[in-house]
């Protein structure tokens, strides 16, 4: 895995779980941010919302905006390990270039660490903005 933080790196993890388990404690980080607190991936419609637009053994991917804009993308992409899992938080752009819903990225991200932290996954790095 490497260190290097990219431009919306968040942070990176080791799960001692699945990645079926771990998409779960994720989902439950983020979930009240949700438009719609709905565990499944959809697509945007004309009117802005914050929703799952990736839901996938590999990851998960959360979108705010609508049909015509992104207002940013919050993604946890997951690598299963001989231990679990190991984990990727990023956002689509730099923190600083989110414009709308800053709010809710930083308390998606805070949520999902909260999260992860409970479920005694071992964070590396992390960035809280």
């Amino acid at each position: 895995m490497s260190r290097t933080r990219g431009a919306g790196e968040v942070g990176r993890f080791e799960s001692p779980h699945s990645p079926q388990d771990t998409l779960q404690v994720v989902y439950a980080g983020l979930a009240s941010q949700l438009s719609t607190e709905e565990f499944r991936a959809t697509a945007p419609g004309p009117m802005a919302t914050i929703f799952i637009s990736r839901l996938s053994p590999g990851g998960i991917t959360v979108t705010a905006g609508n049909s015509v804009e992104t207002y940013f993308a919050f993604h946890v992409d997951l690598t299963p390990t001989a231990n679990g899992c190991a984990g990727h938080a990023y956002y689509d752009r730099p923190e600083q270039q989110i414009r709308r819903w800053t709010g809710n990225a930083i308390k998606i991200n805070g949520g999902v660490l909260m999260a992860l932290e409970r479920a005694s996954v071992r964070t590396t790095g992390w960035h809280l903005g």
